[in-house]
């Protein structure tokens, strides 16, 4: 028990220390034209949820950020005054801060999102590209599509690998063959016909001799007749069966060229195969 507690304490520091080397970034709201706060707090977490999807860093906005903020929001000039720019990130315990100002541009709810990236300790500042927002459903790609522009020295977030070999093989087609199950029944069905013929010829033989001398013709050969007669249609029975299961297994013996695709992702443990014929 005490190994295992000591286990997790370890793996929340180890966690809690990964968090805290990622950059931070907020999502800080400015003036908004022609769009409520909640219209822009919901934009700006878009923004943060796609820059987390897109980049190795953490970063935050919405109600999270505009919470922390003064009741009356930030001035206007914020993004031109030093201890304004200073006073927001110590608020949002950010490294650094993205200035959003958005506008309805009222052409079919069509919105301008324009952007000035900060970096608080280093002074440092840049007006980053104009992201044209036609539609609301279009919000969460073109934040994606800019996510590199806006932060251009973030670490991009490695993707998935697909696991090592190649990821479908081709197998070659398999003409129709004999196999050994249709071998074993070729050779019964064989032995059947001939069994078949050979008891009906007998029996045939027998059958002439006691009808050209009926008076002599006992009950006891007549019953050797009913007899060859009954094994000669097992034979050709049985010689009849098998060859039609020859036939079957001949038939399906063939294979057409089929992909057999089986791509694993490293990290997730999960495998998917599928086949397929063509």
């Amino acid at each position: 028990m005490k190994h295992s507690l000591t286990f997790l304490v370890v793996s929340a520091a180890l966690m809690q220390s990964a968090a805290a080397d990622k950059l931070r970034v907020a999502i800080v709201p400015g003036i908004a034209v022609n769009l409520d706060a909640a219209r822009v707090d919901a934009l700006s977490q878009e923004l943060a949820d796609a820059l987390e999807a897109e980049l190795d860093i953490e970063a935050f906005g919405g109600l999270e950020v505009r919470r922390q903020l003064p009741p009356d929001g930030i001035p206007p000039d914020c993004v031109a005054t030093p201890t304004c720019v200073a006073d927001v990130a110590q608020r949002v315990g950010a490294q650094q801060l993205l200035f959003v100002v958005m506008v309805d541009t009222g052409t079919g709810g069509a919105i301008q999102v324009d952007t000035t990236w900060m970096e608080p300790a280093s002074g440092k500042s840049a007006s980053r590209p104009a992201i044209d927002i036609a539609t609301l459903s279009d919000a969460r790609a073109r934040f994606v599509a800019s996510a590199p522009q806006l932060l251009p020295d973030a670490p991009v977030r490695p993707k998935p690998k697909l696991g090592g070999g190649p990821v479908g093989t081709m197998k070659p087609e398999v003409p129709r063959h004999f196999t050994t199950p249709a071998r074993v029944t070729a050779v019964v069905s064989g032995v059947g016909f001939g069994l078949g013929i050979a008891m009906g010829l007998r029996a045939r033989s027998k059958y002439n001799d006691c009808d050209a001398s009926p008076n002599t013709c006992t009950e006891s050969q007549r019953d050797s007749i009913r007899t060859t007669g009954l094994i000669a249609d097992a034979g050709l029975a049985i010689g009849i069966g098998c060859a039609i299961a020859t036939t079957v297994l001949f038939v399906t013996s063939g294979q057409e060229a089929r992909m057999v695709v089986a791509p694993t992702t490293e990290g997730s443990g999960g495998t998917v195969t599928w086949l397929g014929r063509f």
